[in-house]
């Protein structure tokens, strides 16, 4: 009964420290932070990239749960950016540069008109239009 105990201690420490060497990032983020922070940065692309393609094609069906459940995570992620990654970006950009970086996304982002949306109308009122002409016409 004792050895059985001990054989499974042994493999619970050993098991316990492969765990914790592989958890253990900090210290190899340490040595190569420029590999780890571009894995991060393409791991992130690739799963915003994924997920907005899959929200563009379910957003097509209605009712898509697909669509809502990526409309609620891109909701939550941009209130949490908003409350805690832009107030800590804002001020090391403030003290590098000298420039507020929220005042500018204020300004960039304008009065929240959008000229695209005055376009598409005015793209499709056109061909309302032309295919109006050709119905009369034949």
């Amino acid at each position: 009964m004792e050895q059985i105990q001990d054989t499974a201690e042994q493999k619970y420490q050993a098991a316990k420290k492969a765990v914790s060497d592989v958890l253990d990032y900090r210290e190899e983020f340490q040595k190569e932070p420029v590999i780890w922070t571009v894995g991060a940065l393409s791991a992130g692309v690739a799963v915003g990239y994924a997920i907005g393609y899959s929200h563009k094609l379910a957003k097509n069906k209605k009712g898509s749960q697909f669509a809502s459940f990526a409309d609620t995570v891109v909701n939550d992620l941009s209130r949490l950016g908003q409350r805690l990654v832009l107030p800590e970006l804002n001020a090391k950009i403030t003290e590098l540069f000298g420039f507020s970086f929220g005042g500018f996304l204020h300004q960039i982002g304008g009065n929240g008109k959008h000229t695209r949306t005055k376009r598409l109308q005015s793209r499709r009122g056109q061909k309302r239009r032309k295919a109006g002409r050709r119905k009369k016409s034949s």
